[in-house]
């Protein structure tokens, strides 16, 4: 233990060099002093230990929420896997796109007619559901819409 204050300034001096001046030596050394003291040093651990109790509780938190992320990311790649699977259309479906096909690009009045729709609404649901399980691509013409194939 270093007993002078003398002896105590030239080692601070030796281990921080540039930084001793700007930190003040003999505040460091009061400080050094205090340390001697159990009350003050129990203090000083209850703050550690509760910091390192916010810190932990924060690294929890941390994980819990990439731990989701993990999970919601393979849920999404699982999916994605499973929906390479071949589906085989209804016949009325099949039979649309290659209608679609033919012509390059349909309205629903023209699916209404070419498969007698009742509506051109009957029509437009079907190719929506079309659009919507990915195998057509609608496309907008000032007020016309059309569907082609992807």
């Amino acid at each position: 233990m270093i007993q002078n204050d003398t002896t105590k300034k030239e080692v601070l001096d030796l281990l921080l060099k540039d930084k001793s001046k700007e930190l003040g030596l003999d505040a460091i050394i009061q400080i050094q002093e205090k340390f001697n003291d159990p009350l003050i040093l129990s203090v000083i651990m209850h703050q550690l230990l509760e910091e390192r109790k916010k810190t932990n509780k924060i690294l929890e938190d941390m994980q819990e929420k990439y731990d989701k992320l993990q999970f919601l990311l393979k849920n999404k790649q699982d999916k994605e896997n499973n929906s390479d699977e071949i589906n085989i259309l209804p016949e009325v479906d099949d039979k649309i796109i290659s209608f679609i096909r033919e012509k390059g690009k349909v309205d629903a009045s023209m699916v209404q007619l070419a498969f007698n729709y009742k509506a051109s609404n009957a029509a437009s649901q079907r190719l929506n559901k079309l659009v919507k399980d990915k195998y057509l691509k609608k496309v907008q013409a000032g007020r016309k819409v059309y569907f082609i194939v992807r």
